[in-house]
């Protein structure tokens, strides 16, 4: 995936998770929305293979998990907001 379309993805998932277009360092983005006291934060693999990744942040920005962050895949962008809470769910009762 080229940068420019890497952009355009996150714009387009920020929209269908009514979340925001976050820095994630070095150039990467991710969306970021509110869950519960925390914020879900998505990333999109620049380079296209694992395709969404979630985790959890507290109100300061830090991981509420040491582990590392849950694969989604590719899914339909109607269906990320739901897959990253199922995601985030099954991480927390493994």
């Amino acid at each position: 995936m080229n940068y420019a379309d890497y952009l355009r993805e996150i714009d387009r998932g920020a929209a269908a998770t009514d979340g925001k277009v976050v820095s994630l360092a070095g150039g990467y983005f991710g969306v970021q929305f509110p869950a519960d006291g925390a914020y879900v934060v998505l990333a999109l693999d620049l380079d296209g293979d694992q395709g969404w990744l979630a985790w959890a942040e507290d109100g300061d920005g830090e991981r509420c998990c040491d582990a590392a962050e849950e694969v989604i895949g590719h899914c339909p962008l109607e269906q990320l907001r739901n897959r990253a809470f199922v995601a985030l769910a099954e991480h927390v009762h493994r």
